[in-house]
């Protein structure tokens, strides 16, 4: 008998059982975002690694990966103006330097995309032992 009186007892507590909260208030709201025309660049270090005497023609690359909102054209260059997609510099150590060029593969699109950097020194004397940097900028205009 006590099997059978426990779901009976359960049951009528259920039913017996009010809210204290019986009426009800509501709204409505509204989620939102508002997305803004942007980009967002991203690139690895041209690095021409260690090098013990140049004679011309040593290469290095880097990526660059570009993310913009949906449907944003853009270009890719070297300078703001969205012009340059190649250029000729100096990595220098104090009063020493080592010469190069570098130049963007594809140059733009509307989506997601890595593009690439491609860095060669051109034959020249080989300077004194060091480390030698120069720093650029790449532009994502859009």
């Amino acid at each position: 008998m006590r099997k059978y009186l426990l779901p009976i007892i359960a049951g009528a507590m259920a039913i017996g059982s009010t809210s204290a909260f019986a009426l009800q208030a509501s709204d409505n709201f509204q989620a939102r975002i508002t997305i803004q025309t942007s980009c967002i660049v991203t690139a690895d270090d041209l690095d021409f690694g260690n090098v013990g005497v140049i004679v011309g023609g040593e290469a290095a690359s880097a990526n660059v990966d570009v993310n913009c909102s949906a449907g944003t054209a853009y270009t890719l260059s070297f300078d703001s103006a969205s012009i340059v997609t190649s250029y000729n510099s100096s990595m220098v150590n104090g009063g020493s330097s080592v010469d190069y060029s570098a130049a963007i593969s594809g140059g733009g699109g509307t989506g997601p995309a890595t593009f690439t950097i491609n860095g060669v020194l051109p034959n020249q004397v080989t300077p004194a032992a060091g480390i030698y940097t120069d720093n650029q900028t790449v532009y994502v205009n859009y």
